[in-house]
């Protein structure tokens, strides 16, 4: 039972205040009596990225100020863990503490400093076609792949950035632009520009970049930002090749089940016809043993740990002789991304944290050092050790914020499935009478069909974002 002096407090109101850096401590609180979810931005729309028991300490950042919204507090567990948002009703706070008073935290939980105006860029640095129009971001932005949110995130601008006007929907409250020589689409309401909208053509979007593939997917598919775009440019300068991606994990990961279906002619799409570009940009180029979604990874095994893939003695096992299976991968395949799962084992094995965190961290620097996308994966829910999946998800999500690198979100995609998307062992994804690279609505229950399609998202979310 929580001590007496604590209790709830329900705020109708929050007065505009200046913003403050959002990782300073402004306070503490703890949560209720009841599990409470962790979400990405404030406000029940935001992607849950964890979930935090009865009692959990939480040291406070700051708060939103939108009205109408809640009051949600951005905290992180004192213990360590997820840093996001909550709900203030769900929590408890001392009777001292005035929520109003704390400092409000900007762009939704994204590295704050006292608000400027942005400075737009002038359009005419830019070549405009004949018919086109210049533009400028009014504020940070998704570029996306049609007109419309329910279409995939190409990257996020940033305010002042300059865009190329070539095209428009028929309400005009989406703009086809160009920027830094890559299509996609704005909503209106966020660009400036001098001139009329009517001369523009109009399009429905069926020729967009990409068809709304990840429609239904926020939270689970990442945003991808100027730092992966300048990885991967950096990786060019050192010779790793565009069309090949690594896997790197443990028996989920090496399962043949993930991947290796959509490498041997087993897609089944459906609804999801718009990743077949990125399943053939793929299928031209011979990683090592196959192309990269049938490749014997080097850095996949099952029963390996975050330490196991720094560990020279696991390369010995794999043909890699005195260098560690992450390195030993990269060296030979030289891929442009990796997609990287690891923690179940780690979590089982009753690693701590801290160290989980610095052998993440270690991969994450390798990675990034060699010119590779590192695109971290959650880790899913399983009976051995429930009790640190939300610690360790919460470690994956703040390395990936840390290094402004791509999240994917495998963890919430399976919480809407049956037994969320478990086997029977209660550790591994669930498979069942289909193979795992059909996406119809009765394959997509299972664990790893999600796993293969949402993998597929991520990979046309990062293609089309930086790999340009």
């Amino acid at each position: 039972m929580l001590k007496r002096f604590f209790v709830m407090i329900v705020v109708m109101g929050c007065a505009a205040v200046r913003v403050y850096a959002q990782n300073a401590d402004h306070g503490r609180g703890w949560v209720g009596e009841q599990q409470v979810n962790v979400r990405a931005t404030p406000g029940t729309r935001g992607a849950i990225v964890g979930q935090l028991a009865p009692g959990t300490e939480l040291i406070l950042h700051g708060r939103e100020d939108t009205a109408g919204n809640g009051l949600w507090v951005y905290m992180t567990p004192a213990a360590g863990g997820i840093t996001g948002w909550v709900l203030s009703d769900f929590l408890l706070f001392p009777v001292t503490l005035d929520l109003n008073a704390l400092p409000v935290v900007a762009g939704g939980g994204a590295a704050a400093t006292a608000a400027t105006a942005v400075t737009p860029v002038p359009a005419a640095s830019v070549s405009v076609p004949e018919g086109g129009l210049a533009g400028t971001t009014r504020s940070p932005v998704n570029l996306r792949s049609g007109p419309g949110t329910n279409y995939s995130i190409l990257r996020r601008l940033p305010g002042g950035t300059t865009v190329i006007i070539v095209g428009r929907n028929a309400a005009s409250s989406w703009l086809s632009v160009r920027v830094d020589g890559q299509a996609g689409w704005l909503s209106a309401r966020f660009v400036s520009f001098g001139g009329g909208l009517n001369a523009l053509p109009v399009s429905d979007g069926t020729n967009a970049a990409s068809a709304p593939a990840a429609a239904g997917m926020a939270g689970v598919v990442p945003a991808i930002s100027g730092t992966a775009r300048q990885i991967y440019l950096n990786g060019q300068n050192m010779g790793n090749r565009r069309a090949v991606f690594s896997k790197v994990g443990d028996s989920i990961t090496a399962s043949s089940l993930f991947l290796y279906p959509i490498g041997l002619g087993g897609a089944q799409l459906g609804a999801y016809s718009a990743l077949q570009p990125v399943i053939d940009f793929y299928l031209t180029t011979t990683a090592r043993t196959s192309n990269s979604f049938a490749n014997d990874s080097l850095a996949a095994r099952s029963g390996w740990t975050s330490f196991d893939l720094l560990d020279p003695a696991r390369g010995e096992q794999v043909g890699c002789n005195g260098q560690a299976p992450l390195l030993c991968e990269y060296t030979t395949v030289r891929p442009a991304l990796a997609l990287i799962m690891i923690g179940t084992n780690d979590a089982m094995f009753g690693v701590s944290g801290d160290q989980f965190r610095a052998n993440l961290q270690t991969i994450v620097q390798t990675t990034i050092s060699m010119g590779i996308i590192p695109v971290l994966s959650t880790i899913p829910d399983n009976t051995l050790a429930p009790d640190r999946v939300g610690e360790y998800n919460g470690i994956i999500s703040g390395v990936a914020a840390a290094y402004d690198i791509p999240l994917w979100n495998y963890w919430a995609a399976l919480q809407g499935l049956p037994g969320r998307g478990l086997s029977g062992d209660g550790v591994h994804p669930s498979s069942g009478v289909f193979e795992s690279g059909v996406f119809s609505a009765d394959a997509l229950i299972y664990g790893y069909n999600m796993r293969n399609l949402t993998a597929l998202l991520v990979l046309d979310a990062v293609w089309r974002g930086a790999l340009y």
